[in-house]
């Protein structure tokens, strides 16, 4: 758990210090997807698969919600609904990164970023608050 948020935040890290922004955004789509598995992990003690952020944030909402954590799920799923745009270009720059062609800018970039440190932001306080629920 420890070590997958660990890699997850030097990759984050990572996109903001490299000159290459189609990497960058390889980069952040793989943060993210790293940090929402190490706190599926942490919570429920169980390691989920997929690559898809939205995906894998559906199943950790999913999985709260079953739980009895309504709350922290319904802000997860707020999360995606007003980020879904830029969740959306993350999940083509992993897909793009491997088999396409298409470029990024730096304003993409950014928001990218701002949205991956939203996340973790948003997952941290649903550790706290089902940890101490």
């Amino acid at each position: 758990m420890n070590k997958l948020k660990r890699r997850a935040m030097n990759l984050l890290r990572a996109s903001e210090a490299i000159d290459d922004v189609d990497l960058a955004m390889f980069f952040v789509d793989q943060g993210i997807q790293l940090y929402v598995k190490a706190v599926h992990y942490e919570i429920f003690g169980v390691r989920i698969r997929g690559h898809g952020i939205r995906e894998l944030l559906s199943l950790l909402s999913k999985e709260l919600e079953t739980h009895g954590f309504i709350n922290e799920a319904q802000s997860i799923r707020s999360f995606v609904t007003s980020n879904r745009d830029v969740l959306v270009m993350l999940e083509e720059a992993y897909i793009e990164a491997r088999y396409g062609d298409m470029s990024y800018g730096t304003d993409d970039l950014s928001k990218a970023i701002n949205v991956a440190r939203e996340l973790v932001k948003l997952l941290d306080g649903v550790v706290r608050s089902v940890k101490l629920g």
